[in-house]
């Protein structure tokens, strides 16, 4: 369900990028896409970069033994 969400999204932004071409020109609709497109890129990268494992109570015990 997730990825059908961002495959929808991602055909949104082309298909606002093909509105914004025909009025603004090829050159802000590439501006437009890419803008998009690094949004969606910087998300992908944060998700893979903080996968945090928390610990419980008895685990946190057992790994700081004072």
């Amino acid at each position: 369900m997730k990825g059908m969400k961002r495959k929808m999204a991602l055909t949104l932004a082309l298909m606002a990028g093909t509105i914004i071409g025909t009025f603004r020109g090829g050159e802000a609709k590439q501006k437009y896409i890419s803008r998009i497109r690094d949004k969606y890129e910087d998300q992908k990268m944060q998700v893979k970069r903080s996968p945090e494992i928390i610990l419980d109570e008895f685990e946190f015990s057992a790994f700081h033994n004072s």
